[in-house]
């Protein structure tokens, strides 16, 4: 085995040996600290940390374990790469279907950012409805963002109200949803655009997905599949790191979108 590979195997193939890395990432650890914070007992955990010695991750000064300078420079690597196996472990059926490229390259780079999700498979009865379960929280949101490529019949009653109760409500949209909304729906976008805790921009890029939520509790994630199919089913993470990387997808097709103040 080269040694590449068994630095991985070291580092990934043991959660004893991950979890212990992770812990001494905040600083130097007696065995009885490693044993309190971890849940375990002397025997396992000091064969873990025999082989961290072996490979040079760890150091030992008397009863005292710290990271290694080669560890202090690999371990904070790993919490990005976890976090990712983690979003793509929990629901790997609904990202095996997903063209994962239509996100923007610096965003799929961090999308471990995502934490926990759950993806929400609306009932044929209300397939054109958002989740229920994001409703609620929708409505306790301070702020609302939306980033859309598609039309939802509900749109413009339902961001119209969301603004009429103090919500700051934002909206990117492709230029064709756009026409379609001042077409059908004029007087609701008039009294939008007239509200001053609302923005709207219309987007003549091609927007790489369905449509993204994201609030101040949650972020939803609709994509398209790679067949280029679109099934209504969303992406949904309340874990707060997810908010700031839903945030940069909502300003990266906000900032190459016209502002639009009047009709």
């Amino acid at each position: 085995m080269s040694m590449e590979l068994q630095l991985i195997d070291t580092i990934f193939f043991s959660d004893k040996r991950k979890n212990l890395l992770l812990l001494l990432k905040d600083g130097p650890k007696t065995i009885e600290e490693i044993k309190t914070e971890l849940e375990v007992s002397s025997s396992p955990i000091m064969a873990q940390i025999r082989i961290l010695l072996r490979d040079r991750l760890l150091v030992q000064r008397d009863d005292v374990y710290e990271l290694s300078v080669k560890g202090k420079l690999i371990v904070p690597k790993m919490e990005p790469l976890l976090s990712t196996f983690q979003v793509f472990d929990e629901n790997h059926e609904y990202w095996a279907r997903q063209n994962l490229c239509t996100l923007p390259p610096h965003l799929l780079d961090r999308i471990g950012e995502l934490g926990h999700c759950k993806e929400l498979v609306p009932e044929r009865t209300h397939i054109f409805d958002y989740p229920p379960e994001i409703m609620g929280p929708l409505y306790r949101s301070r702020t609302v963002m939306e980033v859309s490529s598609f039309f939802r019949p509900g749109y413009p009653g339902l961001y119209l109200d969301l603004a009429k109760r103090g919500i700051q409500v934002s909206l990117v949209l492709e230029r064709p949803i756009y026409r379609k909304l001042i077409s059908d729906y004029l007087k609701d976008v008039e009294e939008f655009l007239a509200m001053e805790n609302t923005c709207l921009f219309v987007c003549d890029h091609k927007i790489e997905l369905a449509s993204s939520i994201v609030t101040d509790r949650f972020i939803s994630l609709s994509m398209i599949s790679k067949d280029g199919r679109y099934y209504n089913h969303e992406m949904v993470s309340f874990e707060k790191s997810a908010l700031p990387w839903g945030q940069e997808l909502f300003n990266y097709y906000k900032d190459m979108s016209e502002k639009i103040t009047q009709i």
